[in-house]
């Protein structure tokens, strides 16, 4: 894992720990954060998880704008984080 990916993962896991504790504004900022980092990666063409990361990141805003935050928190804890992993680790076969 590079540091850009290193860090997208610490915003990530940052937006949904305050997400789960309730800090709207603090979570909001992560998320932006992670977003920020995240794009340079996915706009790789050959990202493994550009689809399924796109699924998940339309989900989550939909989430968002319900104010379902634990909903955020889960998605980006569970699903985004594994496609992260995923690609830190070559798996290419990883599914939802």
């Amino acid at each position: 894992m590079d540091n850009s990916e290193r860090l997208c993962l610490e915003a990530l896991k940052a937006a949904a720990s305050a997400f789960r504790l309730g800090i709207e504004a603090q979570a909001s900022e992560n998320l932006v954060e992670f977003i920020d980092l995240l794009t340079p990666l996915v706009q790789n063409p050959i990202y493994p998880y550009r689809e399924e990361m796109n699924t998940v990141l339309a989900e989550l805003l939909a989430a968002q704008s319900r104010k379902d935050y634990l909903y955020v928190a889960d998605l980006l804890e569970y699903e985004l984080a594994k496609c992260l992993i995923g690609c830190e680790r070559g798996n290419t076969t990883h599914g939802r």
